[in-house]
């Protein structure tokens, strides 16, 4: 060994694979997640609401179909219910666009740092009209795809497990519905909006469909914002391991 080599420093190792730095878009997740957290179990709690004051007005509904109270009654009766419904519209838009930006973000995310999967980005919009539009498959296979992910132990990823909050949500959000959206088919109840004599049918005869509807999406709210922060904790400590901030 020559004087020059025995002088000279050793050159440090070089980083692992994943660790050097990119040009990468990282956008934040925090506001989406604080979202979401917010408008879906508001969107669930004015169905449960929606639920309660059907209840309330189910002898004013069966008096009005008697004809023992006239048609204004009823209507002033049930009209809360009808703008409930139409908050519970309004909080479900805003929560749609929170879950879809959000879900878009981390799908993206991994795409740059060369976890490529199945279900792209734009699935994250388009998953979810595609038919049958209440049933949410491609979603539901998303999420366990965005889940798997962000396992950060292992470079076989697609093979780790998913969470059993993603097959919760799905039942809660997508079988029962769909069960509960047939019966009403089965049962031919006419739609609300359809006339007075309609909603009062509606309310005595899709009771339990109401109630059923209400309390799933109560649960797969409950479950969806759990699975929702632990997504993205899991995400950011993926990234964070990668030396991305």
């Amino acid at each position: 060994m020559d004087a020059a080599s025995e002088g000279s420093t050793p050159l440090p190792p070089p980083p692992p694979s994943g660790l050097v730095s990119g040009d990468y878009a990282i956008k934040p997740l925090g506001g989406l997640v604080t979202a979401i957290g917010v408008l879906v179990p508001i969107t669930a709690g004015l169905g449960l609401l929606f639920a309660l004051l059907n209840e309330l007005s189910l002898n004013d509904a069966r008096l009005f179909l008697a004809g023992s109270i006239s048609e204004t009654e009823f209507v002033n009766s049930y009209g809360p219910g009808l703008t409930l419904q139409l908050a519970q519209t309004l909080t479900q838009l805003g929560a749609g666009i929170s879950v879809i930006v959000w879900m878009r973000r981390l799908a993206s995310h991994h795409e740059q740092i060369g976890r490529t999967s199945t279900w792209k980005p734009a699935w994250a919009v388009g998953g979810w009209f595609v038919p049958p539009l209440i049933f949410y498959v491609i979603p539901f296979l998303m999420f366990r795809e965005l889940w798997k992910a962000t396992d950060q132990r292992s470079e076989s990823w697609t093979t780790s497990p998913s969470s059993p909050l993603i097959t919760g949500w799905f039942i809660t959000f997508g079988i029962l519905p769909t069960g509960l959206a047939i019966g009403q088919w089965l049962d031919r109840a006419p739609l609300l909006g359809s006339g007075a004599a309609a909603m009062a049918e509606t309310a005595i005869n899709q009771r339990l469909i109401i109630w059923g509807s209400a309390l799933a999406s109560v649960a797969s709210a409950a479950l969806f914002v759990v699975f929702a922060r632990q997504l993205t904790r899991r995400h950011e400590a993926l990234l964070k391991s990668r030396g991305i901030n």
